[in-house]
């Protein structure tokens, strides 16, 4: 009889099991199969969340992205007759903004059951902390990295951020020029909400309209950030 798929999270700043529900780490434990995206963090999870089989018991398939995620399939097909396969994200929820999305799809496509286990994303720890509309939200992942294009797709973003809080994120050794490319273009009125280092003891997250924003004092480089533009009545 075919087991779970299980969409397991993994931390997105302290590794402290407390970040994740006690359900979602008892469920862990009981695992020995994992597609992870990357097996050195998957394996650093492992020991934060003081995993009780050896780590050389477990079995790991990393997900390869220069050979378009091959291979997994096979490993599905082996192991989720007799046991349970965790799909592991590098940070975050797997199969949002992330390549687990294709493992997800072929499992259901095999008939697989799928269960989702609670974690943390910091796109939607962002968006909660923002005070934007939280109704109709739009994730674009990252901009592009020719500026022409980057601002021509930054100013089709803001025509519709009154309406719909759009959601992106840059590489973390980029953010400050990317946070300065920001509040030159944008709108005076356009809010503007930079969340940092989330889950993490130098979390920051401020959300205000771009003519109110100095960068001065705030250095977000090499930081994780999720950013966010909308409009609201205050």
């Amino acid at each position: 009889m075919s087991k779970t798929l299980l969409l397991i999270p993994s931390f997105i700043g302290i590794d402290k099991p407390e970040f994740l529900p006690l359900r979602t780490i008892e469920r862990i434990h009981k695992t020995t199969r994992f597609i992870v995206e990357r097996e050195k963090t998957s394996r650093a999870f492992f020991k934060a969340i003081a995993h009780p089989v050896p780590q050389s018991d477990l079995l790991i398939f990393q997900l390869d992205k220069h050979n378009k995620y091959e291979g997994f399939q096979a490993f599905i097909n082996e192991h989720s007759t007799d046991h349970d396969i965790g799909v592991i994200s590098e940070a975050g929820l797997p199969g949002v903004a992330d390549p687990g999305s294709t493992v997800v799809a072929f499992a259901h496509s095999i008939g697989l059951t799928v269960l989702p286990l609670a974690g943390s994303s910091s796109i939607f720890l962002a968006l909660m902390a923002s005070g934007m509309n939280g109704q109709d939200f739009r994730f674009h992942g990252y901009l592009p990295i020719d500026r022409d294009q980057r601002l021509s797709k930054l100013k089709e973003m803001e025509k519709r951020c009154d309406r719909i809080t759009q959601i992106f994120m840059e590489a973390p050794y980029r953010n400050n020029d990317f946070a300065n490319f920001l509040i030159s273009k944008l709108n005076p009125n356009t809010k503007l909400c930079i969340a940092c280092d989330l889950e993490s003891e130098s979390e920051i997250i401020i959300s205000k309209k771009i003519k109110e924003w100095n960068l001065s004092q705030l250095d977000l480089h090499k930081r994780p950030c999720i950013y966010l533009i909308g409009k609201t009545s205050i």
